[in-house]
């Protein structure tokens, strides 16, 4: 895990100018209603919900649930129907809901200026994508998507991350520590292969690497557009700097199993990417819309092995 199209940060970003109003309303106080209002307006308040409203859990069919209730847990093919329908929680976080809100920074005037002035602070410093000193590939490979994965250990990463490091849990401490840290920016332990697209495999040394903040959160439309299809390939990798944990860059890139050979995804992020605009954020998700469409995918694919006689 197109993305953030930027001058040279990344493959695709077009920002549109933030709209904003000025002005300001003074609110009114509302009458108090009348005592029998009050009374009534109370007492509806407390009455049951419709059924339309209730949550039955009896019947709600999970693996956990099923296990502990003696019945019988749901097949993958399932559990891949619902994940379709209500999508699958976010890979780089722990917290469900929006992760536009979650995060992305707020659209201000001065975001194009600012972004101007990141890639130029990268040419002069020769870091991220404007790094030419020799670099390691690190990453787990071609993996094919699973179609569900387990809750993860929330804290594994860090611990293995503390390892890689000799003791230093923190991914921006690491950073300023090599003294590769862009001033104000927070950096975070990233994995290549998301945790909800591979599962345990994926919190190992080989997939984890330093980045920023905003590298990481732009990653994850086009991981969530994947999450739980097994027709998926997933070969992200990092370059990192030689002798360190530190990524200069992320490549994502996603395949379909048949056809190995032929990225359908593919995006080159800036290790120090600054944090990412809630306008950059629906950007990156318009980019990555059409990787939901799993059927329109598979029926492409299909009719691309038929016209080649099925070699990928």
């Amino acid at each position: 895990m197109p993305r953030l199209r930027s001058p040279s940060l990344s493959s695709p970003s077009r920002s549109p100018s933030p709209s904003r109003s000025g002005g300001s309303v003074t609110p009114t106080r509302s009458p108090s209603l009348p005592p029998q209002t009050q009374a009534s307006a109370s007492s509806s308040t407390k009455r049951p919900r419709d059924d339309a409203d209730t949550f039955d859990a009896g019947t709600s069919k999970r693996p956990r649930r099923a296990a502990a209730t003696g019945e019988k847990p749901p097949t993958s093919a399932e559990l891949y129907k619902q994940q379709k329908e209500v999508g699958l929680q976010d890979t780089h976080s722990a917290r469900t809901g929006d992760m536009s809100s979650l995060r992305t920074t707020q659209d201000t005037p001065e975001d194009r200026l600012n972004l101007l002035a990141h890639v130029g602070s990268q040419a002069k410093d020769k870091k991220g994508l404007f790094y030419e000193g020799p670099v390691e590939r690190r990453g787990l490979g071609p993996q094919q998507v699973l179609t569900s994965v387990p809750d993860r250990d929330k804290g594994e990463h860090t611990n293995v991350f503390r390892t890689m490091t000799g003791g230093e849990p923190s991914s921006t401490k690491y950073q300023q520590g090599l003294g590769t840290a862009d001033k104000g920016t927070s950096y975070e332990i990233l994995h290549g292969m998301g945790h909800g697209e591979g599962g345990k495999k994926t919190q190992s040394a080989q997939n984890l690497a330093s980045a920023s903040h905003g590298a990481n959160t732009a990653m994850i439309p086009a991981d969530k557009a994947i999450a739980g299809n097994p027709n998926m390939l997933v070969d992200t990798h990092f370059n990192v700097r030689p002798g360190t944990h530190r990524a200069e860059s992320v490549v994502q890139t996603f395949y379909d199993k048949d056809r190995p050979k032929e990225p359908i995804f593919q995006q080159h992020l800036d290790g120090d990417m600054p944090k990412v605009t809630t306008s950059q954020y629906k950007q990156l998700q318009k980019d990555a819309e059409f990787l939901k469409d799993h059927d329109r995918l598979a029926a492409a694919v299909g009719l691309l092995n038929l016209k080649d006689g099925g070699k990928g």
